[in-house]
């Protein structure tokens, strides 16, 4: 019932104020026009506020769940790389941690599909460290044979020098 002695519905009030199905209208127009930064300072309804953050800026995206699986597979690969780690190193490990261990081979196989990158398995890895420190000794044996050799010219050079000095002063 409305709260007029008359019994008739009060359309605009006395003193000229909106009442509120049109401040709600004038509200829900405003909101409609204003951009991000004028809505700062105006009410947000309720089903909007999930939307935001508290600065008043639009929350981020979401990364898509391919991304989010990538990122799971790589940190899982960091800790089951630290594991056969403290493995090599004679630390006793766990039933579970020697089954994460197991689960390397299809880690690897998934993140490459994944990210359409060839990591490579365990195996493959040690090869090519213990081929590329083959390589690193032979270049280091081939320095020190030229360095030997550069001496051995040098000598040679001096030797002459000091023969071509002696015979000039005869």
């Amino acid at each position: 019932m409305p709260h007029t002695y008359s019994g008739k519905a009060r359309i605009n009030r006395p003193d000229a104020r909106p009442n509120a199905k049109r401040r709600k209208k004038e509200r829900a127009a405003a909101m409609e026009k204003a951009d991000v930064s004028e809505l700062r300072g105006t009410r947000i309804p309720n089903s909007k506020r999930k939307e935001r953050s508290a600065g008043g800026e639009l929350k981020k995206e979401q990364f898509p769940p391919e991304a989010k699986r990538a990122k799971f597979l790589t940190k899982l690969l960091k800790q089951i790389e630290s594991l056969m780690e403290k493995k090599e190193k004679g630390v006793k490990l766990d039933k579970a941690q020697l089954e994460k261990i197991g689960r390397y081979d299809d880690v690897v196989a998934e993140i490459e599909e994944l990210l359409d990158v060839d990591l490579g398995s365990s195996d493959e890895e040690e090869e090519e460290k213990e081929e590329e420190e083959e390589k690193s000794e032979e270049e280091n044996d081939s320095d020190e044979e030229r360095k030997n050799n550069d001496v051995e010219d040098d000598e040679i050079v001096h030797q002459r020098e000091s023969k071509k000095k002696r015979s000039r002063k005869e």
